[in-house]
């Protein structure tokens, strides 16, 4: 159990943590106008996409991986690995690799034709 003498350091550090990490967070983000802000969102979004398939990706092979060696314990001891579990290893793994083309498939059905992934368009009103 901690007791309070050891805490009160603790507590003091990540308050002037915060405090520091406010005060350089307002100094480099006050000159940004609304318009930078959205593009830096916008970027983020396209590499966050690009995460999530690449994810997706590697998460799918994976699962198959273990849904092939679990195919194999079955077939040496049936009564220890029932016949479900590499089943849905491998229900999982193709709803994985099947999850980035139906993220395009999804952006093109809502926006309608060829989308940029991460891409922002659109003009003003003018005045």
């Amino acid at each position: 159990m901690i007791k309070f003498k050891q805490t009160r350091p603790i507590k003091k550090t990540l308050m002037w943590l915060s405090f520091l990490g406010t005060v350089f967070a307002s100094n480099v983000y006050a000159a940004q106008t609304i318009g930078s802000l959205a593009s830096n969102v916008t970027k983020s979004i396209g590499a966050l996409t690009q995460l999530v398939t690449a994810g997706a990706y590697v998460g799918g092979t994976a699962m198959f991986l273990i849904a092939i060696f679990q195919f194999r314990q079955h077939k040496e001891n049936p009564s220890q690995v029932p016949l479900s579990k590499p089943m849905m290893f491998l229900a999982i793994a193709g709803a994985l690799l099947f999850l980035p083309s139906l993220i395009q498939v999804t952006g093109q059905t809502i926006f309608g034709g060829q989308q940029v992934i991460g891409s922002a368009s659109g003009s003003l009103p003018s005045k």
